[in-house]
């Protein structure tokens, strides 16, 4: 008998559990086990020493080879210990999600009790709950009734092709087709007469089996091409700088590298020449931020390495396709991944080279469920792997600065642009400025008017979506708040409802204040859809498009905002903060700046750093092959702060940060680690995080612990919130283990890039 620690998945533990199996077992392998009269999947992390207490036997092994290796266990105990997360979760991260992966668990009969096969969630859902399923699974298995059985769904082939209509609808017309084939061809029409073949089978459009292309393809009424056949490019000429820079990536001796490049500067060039040398031996992957930049740098890598295998991986395409990208990952079959915050985990076999885009961007940490930041789980499999990890920004992190300035990692500048100069960068002050409304002054909206005049394109930011961010009783001050979450709802015009940004909960405006009844309630504040609104005002024949989460619900939609923004012509785009992020449109001559205080006024230690960052990035998309202009308009443009973002000085900003935080002891020179306790009763929040706040006060840490406190957002989606923060020199060891035998569900960010949580 030989015995082995598995980590469980989806059992929020800190701690491998000891099970038993017949047969010598590689580690890396996934099994079915009994965790507490559940069937659970889990990964063998090691081999262990025969137990002076009783196991329980290893229900049945999933793998047969194992998927991940050594180094990839030592990711997982590294990263569990870091951010302070379950071993069960983090494990289970390295993995595809169960209900897509290839594999399914199947009852098969061993009695006539029992009548036929049946998989294992089909069984699950002939009984009211789990608990009760599992109990009667065990009898069933323990009585050999039953016996489970691996099964492994075939792979879906996922085709690159692309179907061009080739003839007229008038002609079409002419031609005798069936019902599905008419579909296809009006979905075709609905896309500007060209779409992805895989679309049609996503949308349901056609089934796999289908033989309607065929019939269009000999009638003449569609061609099919290859994605990759559109995409011709070559090797852009790098400056000496670039060079410079490429030469020194590649032949010095440390494995990090941080280039601080301006917007413009042609990092990403500098990128593609370094991949081009790995490539010959080794795979790539390449981690953006944010969805909104896949489809633009899928383009250009696709271009720049035509014949090589790219895999793209993120939260828009589906399950299936996830998974399939994750078999052809860790199979060798992918050369460059692109993928957002999770694809940081995927196991990729012979993996040479990860390149880590906008690196200071917060939607590299996850705060939802388990808690971790992509670029530190970069840096652990950098160390434990022997892998060359590239950071880039334009403005990186005051962590990222610090270890350069320590010589822990090396440090690469850009600070010019390629073809052409920063932009100008003018500061409006709003109590000044002569208004012709009041979200816009009348020298914005002549500029706006200047570019539009010239053929070219205006950017506008603003911070948020709907068309109010409040709405408040004239009468009694009442502002009316979502029930579930302590925060304002948001108002939407065009649906006329009220809408919570956290949960989501949606309802009709009333006719009156709920607390006082007066009829007159009035919208404060705005976001997207009422700029959009107050611009067509003032320019009521112009395009118009507005990018944000409200309008961009999947990647098709993004994909057909992007098209729409590269057409050529005047136009206005107006969005949030997802435009920010890498959108490189040549013709954008104009950028705005809308309520460009409101990140500066959030009550936390790091606002200075993350609002002269995405000021800088929004005033990147401008000018990219002209010299453009930024205008932004705040009512604080006296403050120091809005000198330095004129003049393009993010140096100076971080040389006060950085004094700053050392003066405080705020990280990077310190950790700062937040414990939140949720519950639907307020009183038992606050009792689970005093409780809490007791034990670590107990173990007398040298850390200073704050007593337990409302975050800024006290309740949401339900739940009352508490946290206790940890800050100062942390023994995570030493707190990993208290966690570790408290034992109980709370959320943990060790170091997360904002606290408004």
């Amino acid at each position: 008998m030989y015995y082995y620690e598995i980590a469980v998945f989806g059992t929020y533990t800190y701690t491998t559990f000891t099970y038993s199996y017949s047969e010598k077992l590689d580690i890396g392998k996934r099994v079915l086990v009994d965790f507490r009269n559940q069937q659970k999947l889990g990964v063998i992390i090691s081999e262990t020493s025969k137990k002076e207490y009783e196991v329980k036997d290893i229900e049945l092994v999933i793998d047969n080879e194992p998927l991940i290796n050594k180094h990839h266990i030592d990711l997982v105990e590294k990263a569990s210990k870091k951010f302070l997360s379950p071993i069960s979760e983090i494990a289970k991260l390295i993995f595809p999600p169960n209900s897509s992966d290839r594999i399914r668990i199947k009852i098969i009969p061993k009695s006539p009790i029992f009548e036929k096969e049946i998989f294992l969630d089909e069984y699950y859902r002939s009984f009211k709950n789990k608990r009760e399923a599992n109990k009667k699974l065990k009898e069933l298995i323990k009585n050999e009734i039953v016996s489970l059985k691996v099964h492994f769904k075939k792979a879906i082939e996922k085709k690159d092709n692309i179907i061009l209509l080739k003839k007229d609808i008038s002609e079409i017309m002419n031609e005798k087709l069936s019902s599905s084939a008419m579909r296809v061809i009006n979905f075709i029409l609905g896309n500007n007469n060209k779409i992805r073949e895989e679309e049609l089978y996503e949308r349901k459009i056609l089934t796999r089996s289908s033989t309607v292309l065929n019939t269009l393809l000999k009638k003449g009424i569609i061609e099919i091409v290859n994605e990759n056949d559109e995409i011709e490019g070559f090797p852009i000429e790098l400056t000496d700088k670039q060079k410079e820079l490429k030469d020194e990536i590649l032949n010095n001796k440390n494995n990090i590298d941080l280039l601080y490049g301006v917007t413009g500067s042609g990092k990403t060039e500098i990128f593609f020449d370094v991949i081009d040398e790995y490539l010959d031996n080794k795979k790539v992957m390449i981690i953006v931020p944010e969805i909104s930049l896949t489809p633009q740098f899928v383009f250009r890598v696709k271009k720049r390495f035509p014949n090589k295998n790219i895999g793209v991986y993120h939260s828009h395409i589906s399950n299936v396709e996830r998974t399939e990208t994750w078999y052809k990952a860790i199979n060798g079959e992918i050369d460059i991944l692109i993928g957002t915050r999770s694809s940081i985990w995927i196991p990729m076999k012979n993996l040479g080279l990860i390149i880590i885009d906008e690196e200071h961007d917060h939607s590299l940490y996850q705060f939802d469920q388990i808690s971790y930041d992509a670029v530190e789980v970069g840096y652990l499999r950098s160390e434990i792997e022997n892998i060359k990890l590239i950071l880039s920004s334009a403005t990186p992190t005051l962590r990222e600065i610090k270890r350069a300035h320590d010589a822990e990692i090396n440090f690469l500048e850009l600070k010019e642009r390629v073809f052409t100069e920063m932009p100008e960068i003018e500061v409006l002050d709003m109590k000044e400025e002569e208004k012709l409304s009041w979200i816009f002054t009348k020298r914005t909206l002549e500029e706006i008017n200047n570019v539009l005049k010239s053929n070219e394109k205006a950017l506008i930011f603003s911070p948020t979506k709907g068309y109010a961010n409040y709405l408040i009783c004239t009468n009694c001050g009442n502002v009316l708040k979502c029930e579930n979450c302590d925060v304002s709802y948001k108002y939407h015009k065009y649906e006329n409802k009220l809408k919570c940004h956290y949960c989501g909960d949606e309802k009709k405006v009333p006719n009156s204040c709920p607390v006082c009844g007066n009829p007159e309630l009035q919208l404060r504040g705005y976001g997207t859809e009422r700029v959009v609104n107050e611009l067509l005002k003032f320019f009521p024949n112009r395009k118009i498009i507005r990018m944000d989460r409200e309008i961009i619900k999947s990647y098709k939609d993004l994909n057909k905002s992007m098209e729409e923004i590269k057409k050529e012509g005047p136009a206005i785009i107006v969005g949030t903060k997802m435009i920010t992020k890498g959108l490189d449109v040549q013709d954008i001559k104009l950028v705005i700046i809308l309520d460009s205080d409101r990140y500066l006024n959030f009550p936390e230690y790091s606002s200075h750093e993350n609002t002269a960052s995405l000021l800088i990035q929004v005033a990147g998309r401008s000018g990219r092959k002209e010299k453009g202009k930024v205008i932004i308009q705040t009512f604080k443009s006296e403050f120091e702060f809005f000198k330095h973002i004129k003049e393009h000085d993010f140096d100076k900003i971080i040389d006060i940060e950085l004094n700053n935080r050392r003066k405080y002891n705020y990280p990077p020179y310190s950790d700062l680690i937040i414990f939140l306790f949720s519950n639907a009763r307020d009183d038992s929040a606050l009792k689970e995080a005093t409780n809490f706040y007791n034990l670590l006060i107990k173990e007398n840490s040298n850390s200073e612990i704050l007593e337990p406190t409302e975050p800024l957002i006290p309740k949401l989606r339900g739940e009352y919130r508490y946290q206790v923060i940890v800050k100062g020199n942390v023994d995570k060891e030493k707190l990993y283990n208290i966690i570790s035998k408290y034992n109980k569900k709370m959320y943990v960010y060790v170091n997360p890039p904002t606290t408004m949580l």
